[in-house]
């Protein structure tokens, strides 16, 4: 059985972080069978997570995961796509994963309005030697990281701005469209609706959430992959548990 190694559900969403859940929803997806185990990036070998252990081989990394299991694939997610929807679909990748999870980041660490209602429940969720001082350190680690990327604590309004416009960019790119590229869901839709979804489901509202929510089809999409992937988890029913 293949081990995914990631974070716990959080927050009634599949798992809080978007590349964690982005791979689970292509095991899901393709309907891969595998079994949760509870982990951290410091059980990873690369001190990044998820990562899977298959037949005593590690594999880090939510695109490699995906790049893994779509090698063994009669048909694949991106067969079909033109050289220009490869190269889109990699430019929208990136951008999304780079500028989104900062945002989210930032939603929960950065945001004073989002921290107040974060730290609490984040407290009971970690385990006791995350908490107090080591909590501390972590929350200033990402807080420089954030002003690295224009994030501040101080500007919300500025700082969801940027979050907003790829929002926007995303809605146009989808249109009405079912899925990013098309009539069927791409590699690329993995990624794009686990990202979306930890804007849109996570349990308190922010600008970012509020914004989101007003791009119908951006909540549509979701909606449709959740459908495809999702239909029937509850945080009770979480794998692992």
């Amino acid at each position: 059985m293949i081990e995914l190694h990631q974070f716990r559900p959080f927050w009634g969403l599949p798992n809080a972080s978007p590349f964690c859940m982005k791979a689970e929803t292509y095991l899901r997806f393709r309907r891969i069978p595998y079994r949760v185990v509870p982990s951290g990036p410091r059980k990873s070998p690369t001190g990044r997570i998820p990562f899977i252990v298959e037949d005593g081989r590690t594999i880090t990394d939510s695109e490699a995961i995906i790049a893994h299991f779509e090698s063994r694939q009669a048909a694949r997610l991106d067969d079909g796509l033109s050289e220009a929807g490869r190269a889109l679909a990699f430019f929208v990748r990136e951008l999304v994963e780079e500028r989104l999870y900062w945002q989210i980041t930032y939603m929960r660490w950065g945001d004073p309005a989002g921290w107040e209602v974060f730290r609490p429940d984040l407290v009971k969720y970690l385990p006791l030697g995350m908490r107090g001082p080591v909590l501390f350190l972590l929350r200033r680690m990402l807080l420089r990281q954030m002003r690295q990327h224009g994030l501040t604590p101080a500007d919300p309004q500025g700082a969801y701005a940027r979050g907003r416009a790829v929002l926007d960019a995303l809605a146009g790119l989808l249109g009405g469209k079912p899925f990013f590229l098309g009539a069927e869901p791409r590699s690329l839709d993995m990624s794009l609706y686990a990202f979306l979804a930890n804007i849109l489901d996570q349990p308190h509202g922010n600008p970012l959430q509020e914004h989101a929510r007003t791009l119908a089809n951006l909540v549509a999409y979701c909606a449709r992959m959740k459908a495809l992937c999702w239909q029937g988890w509850t945080m009770e029913h979480a794998p692992g548990k």
